[in-house]
């Protein structure tokens, strides 16, 4: 198992190996290259909230919907919180976001799910049973919170069942650099263990057991094990830049 950088419509992009065996899938973790935003947004920005141009993330996202072939693509706007939706449409207009949501299903055809990410993770979920696909968005806010066993229980209103899920886990602050100064205000104390030396944590492990602990199976979870913050020609990333643009992970099913 592993993420295998393509490129899609001119756009590169990394690729989930378990979740491209399923054909009718279609995914990308894209980076920040191949859009058309200026410094410090250079230049794949997805984000209409972090100062760049809404003319330019709204042709940014065009770039990606196409390198997809989707139809639409609908986003939210992130409040790292646990809040899910169910995506039946993408909004009228091409700048606006569905409401504060930071879980996002679908069963429509055509229709991609985008979560924007500068260092947290895009954890993307699939059923090949019932055909339904989900994107979250995980800060370490949102793993306090145990956001992906809330992901998996908002699946599982729909009949999916735990064990069925595909789970794979974006490019994302690495425990190199996901370094917690104050861990004992933010993080409780159950979280602690997976301090892998004074003041950094393994986020990625995190996840990993959060979607065990929710009844996922171990082979059918894929972690990319690329930190965005070490790799700033690849990846926007807020620990590192601050001022900075938000790449973008795209999940949904085949028109």
């Amino acid at each position: 198992m592993s993420f295998v950088l393509i490129e899609a419509g001119g756009l590169p992009c990394y690729r989930s190996s378990l979740l491209d065996a399923f054909p009718e899938v279609v995914h990308g973790f894209f980076g920040r290259q191949g859009g058309v935003s200026p410094e410090p947004y250079h230049s794949l920005n997805l984000s209409f909230t972090v100062g760049d141009q809404n003319a330019q993330v709204v042709r940014n996202r065009a770039l990606v919907q196409q390198a997809l072939e989707l139809t639409a693509l609908a986003s939210a706007t992130q409040v790292h919180g646990c809040r899910e939706t169910l995506v039946t449409a993408a909004p009228a207009a091409a700048a606006e976001e569905l409401p504060d949501a930071d879980i996002l299903i679908t069963g429509q055809p055509g229709l991609g799910l985008l979560i924007k990410q500068a260092d947290c993770q895009a954890v993307m979920l699939y059923d090949p049973v019932r055909r339904v696909v989900a994107n979250v968005h995980s800060g370490w806010r949102g793993q306090v919170g145990n956001i992906l066993g809330k992901a998996v229980t908002g699946l599982q209103k729909s009949g999916s069942r735990p064990e069925d899920l595909i789970a794979a886990i974006s490019p994302s602050l690495g425990p190199c650099c996901a370094e917690f100064r104050n861990f004992r205000q933010e993080l409780p104390v159950e979280l602690w263990s997976y301090q892998v030396r004074p003041t950094y944590f393994d986020l990625w492990a995190l996840s990993r057991d959060q979607l065990l602990a929710a009844g996922l199976q171990a082979r059918q979870i894929e972690i990319a094990g690329i930190c965005t913050r070490c790799r700033g020609d690849q990846f926007f990333s807020y620990r590192r830049d601050r001022n900075t643009g938000r790449q973008g992970a795209v999940i949904g099913l085949r028109d």
